[in-house]
């Protein structure tokens, strides 16, 4: 273990041990991590080439997404959407494919001279969202409670949603460029993950069952039921590379699964996913720690050009805002909602490790060192932007709430209100 490493654990061990100290001083422990991998490997001097492109980090970071695909997808509560049905299936059947179909334009505008399919992988980089950087954001009762619902299971759902296109994009740039080829690649890529759907499914919704069955007859323990959870989002991993399919659609559709199995008839008991989300943090925690490094790995390289930054701006608002805004038309969602929730939509884990996967693939040393610009320029520039979004829409939700309770027809009522008898 390398002394990048080792200090690394002790930055983590340091941040668990003060995770309230960190929570007063109204710091996010995925902030802690990036500044202190950016220190580290400023004092240390070490080189992170052989780190990134060693095989270890490239499955560890494979295991790490569909540890926290599975997480995101059994972290809804209140059935599989939240009891937001409509409005979830408007932002992830219409407002997620336009954000990626907008971002790859996007592409094809600022940069010109970049395949269409490494423009996907970048759209696939920028557009999911993730809670973890604006943590506070859920908890922040400020915030009206459907919104805060529906960005949690908008979350919990994108980057599922997104890595089979992110696979076949990366299995395309593999590609000769011929019409045959690529029809052949997305067939095939199709056909993976109609096998990882029914082995995720079969996974998890079984997996599910047979813990809901063995509970219920009291023939395990409460840490073996954490640990079963574990296992499962490994075995539809695993079985689902074994049979050459998407171990990440796999692991995402587990944990729908699971979520299906154990919410029928009853809800879920959370502490069943003790284990799998300290696993899923602790993972969380190194995948930051190492975004951190990787600032510093690139700062040594120069600044890249400045249509990336325009890009990532506009990645950061209008690609998210205008396609959100244009789903929600005609839903029961009040207008200042629906702009709360265009704005509120931190980038975070699941935008490093599709950035550092496709670092990995493409045998293009422009084309992957671009992916690598752009997803660590998007979350850091996400955790300064949204971090400034969420306090001031906060705010102006405060600020909304006073001046109604200060207002003498609205006191009026309120009192009219609680005078009147029940019947």
């Amino acid at each position: 273990m390398t002394i990048f490493a080792v200090v690394g654990v002790c930055v983590g061990l340091a941040c668990c041990l003060f995770a309230r100290v960190i929570t007063r001083l109204r710091l996010a422990g995925p902030l802690v991590m990036v500044v202190a991998g950016i220190v580290v490997t400023s004092f240390l001097h070490e080189d992170l080439t052989e780190l990134l492109y060693a095989s270890t980090t490239e499955h560890t970071v494979e295991l790490i997404l569909a540890l926290l695909l599975f997480i995101d997808a059994t972290e809804v509560r209140g059935g599989l959407f939240g009891g937001e049905t409509p409005i979830a299936a408007r932002l992830l059947c219409i407002a997620l494919p336009l954000s990626l179909i907008a971002a790859t334009g996007l592409g094809v505008f600022l940069l010109p001279h970049t395949t269409t399919a490494v423009l996907v992988v970048v759209a696939c980089v920028v557009v999911p969202t993730d809670l973890a950087p604006a943590a506070s954001l859920v908890h922040d009762r400020r915030l009206p409670a459907r919104v805060r619902r529906i960005l949690n299971v908008e979350s919990g759902y994108n980057d599922g949603i997104v890595a089979p296109v992110f696979v076949v994009a990366l299995a395309l740039l593999g590609d000769d460029g011929e019409h045959d080829s690529v029809m052949a690649t997305i067939l095939h890529a199709t056909q993976s993950s109609i096998v990882a759907i029914v082995v995720g499914g079969i996974v998890g919704y079984g997996g599910g069952r047979v813990i809901r069955a063995v509970t219920a007859r009291a023939l395990t323990t409460a840490p073996g039921v954490r640990v079963s959870v574990v296992l499962l989002v490994f075995l539809a991993y695993g079985g689902a590379v074994t049979l050459s399919a998407n171990g990440f659609i796999a692991a995402f559709v587990c944990g729908m699964g699971f979520h299906a199995a154990r919410t029928a008839n009853s809800t879920l008991d959370r502490s069943e996913l003790t284990s799998t989300e300290d696993l899923g943090a602790l993972s969380s925690m190194a995948m930051w720690y190492l975004f951190g490094a990787t600032l510093t790995y690139l700062a040594g390289f120069g600044l890249p050009d400045w249509e990336v930054f325009v890009y990532v701006a506009a990645a950061l608002t209008v690609v998210r805002m205008l396609p959100i805004g244009a789903a929600l038309i005609g839903s029961n969602l009040p207008s200042r909602d629906r702009w709360a929730v265009a704005l509120l939509g931190p980038r975070g884990t699941a935008s490093i490790v599709f950035g550092l996967l496709a670092w990995r693939a493409i045998t293009d040393i422009d084309d992957a060192s671009l992916v690598l610009y752009v997803m660590t320029a998007t979350v850091a520039g996400s955790i300064a932007f949204h971090g400034f979004v969420t306090e001031s829409t906060s705010r102006r939700y405060n600020r909304d709430t006073d001046r109604s309770t200060d207002d003498p027809t609205a006191r009026r009522t309120s009192t009219l209100r609680s005078r009147t008898p029940r019947r």
